[in-house]
């Protein structure tokens, strides 16, 4: 009995000593206090201590210098953990990214893995949500961080104390994870095929939100394939819902339809604008979306569809890279070409 206590004792140590790296007490290179310190401040023996030590350096997470003391590392390597849970960890919920939810959770089971849905409260981070997830011993987590900035000195501790990360439908992620998303620039060079060469004017209607990364990069890939193209953009709203205000100044601005193509950044504004459209007959002579909405079957649209399935895997896989790889593993960015239809 006296037994396990310590064992449990110098694992508690261990996760508060990460606590302390999470939260920035301990930074890279910096010295860890020493044994003797650690046995007075949590007051267990010195074996407690030095078990704990000893784990931190198997991991390479912590170096001894003779003369200089226990020297903190921080590492951007794979670490071997249970694939039995794998986390999903979001912001906000929409009709794309429960799509998406649906084939991974499809895909985790097959593979004999449990889904954990974790949205990220009001008032949190996406950081202080994972390591809450590291703090109960879940260590792969998928991450799809919608609007919200990561801290990318936060992502470096995280996978320092021992987190696998991948991350969904951007690439701001990296180099802490790997990053699957959408083929962007395929996505826009399949929906104009050549339009700029047909229709008088070429208008693209995307959301303001640049710091999203899918919506940046749709937009420059727009701009580069047709410089005299029209950028229209809309007020982002973490909802998808765009203000009647709004969805008229966008109408305002469009030329005279006939003669336009019309490309729209994402499903939620191809819809709303779809069925504005075609309500006032106002029909442009080509309209295409990328991702696909509610409805659109009902519209004469182009669709550029993400393959969530092929993304599912490519998540999947990525974490089981991680796992077994160790120091030998390296963040990739994955593109995912998705499915056109006309």
């Amino acid at each position: 009995m006296a037994e396990q206590k310590t064992e449990l004792r110098y694992l508690d140590l261990k996760k508060d000593i990460c606590r302390q790296i999470y939260l920035g007490t301990y930074g890279d290179g910096d010295r860890i206090p020493s044994e003797r310190q650690l046995t007075t401040d949590y007051n267990v023996s010195r074996i407690t201590v030095r078990k704990a030590l000893e784990l931190m350096e198997e991991e390479n997470l912590i170096r001894r210098e003779v003369g200089n003391g226990t020297i903190l590392q921080y590492r951007n390597w794979g670490n071997p953990a249970s694939l039995d849970i794998l986390a999903l960890v979001a912001p906000s919920k929409n009709p794309f990214f429960s799509s998406f939810i649906a084939h991974f959770q499809r895909l985790a089971w097959e593979q004999g893995a449990l889904l954990l849905y974790v949205e990220v409260p009001e008032n949190s981070s996406l950081e202080d949500c994972l390591f809450r997830l590291y703090q109960r011993d879940i260590r792969n987590a998928v991450i799809w961080p919608d609007d919200q900035k990561l801290q990318m000195e936060k992502l470096l501790r995280l996978r320092s104390i021992g987190m696998n990360l991948v991350f969904f439908d951007t690439d701001d992620g990296f180099p802490y994870g790997d990053c699957v998303h959408l083929d962007n620039r395929d996505a826009i060079a399949r929906l104009m095929d050549g339009a700029e060469k047909v229709y008088e004017k070429c208008v693209y209607v995307g959301w303001d939100e640049l710091n999203i990364a899918n919506v940046r990069k749709r937009e420059e890939a727009f701009r580069a394939l047709c410089p005299d193209g029209q950028v229209i953009r809309v007020p982002w709203r973490r909802d998808r819902k765009i203000l009647k205000v709004d969805l008229e100044a966008v109408t305002q601005e469009l030329p005279e339809m006939n003669r336009t193509m019309l490309l729209c950044g994402t499903g939620e504004i191809g819809q709303q604008l779809a069925e504005l459209l075609w309500e006032r007959s106002t029909v442009p002579g080509k309209m295409a979306v990328v991702d696909t909405f509610e409805g659109a079957e009902k519209y004469p649209v182009s669709i550029y569809e993400q393959d969530l399935e092929k993304m599912a895997r490519s998540i999947l896989e990525g974490l089981k890279k991680q796992v077994y790889a160790g120091n030998q593993w390296q963040a990739e960015r994955i593109e995912v070409e998705g499915i056109y239809r006309k």
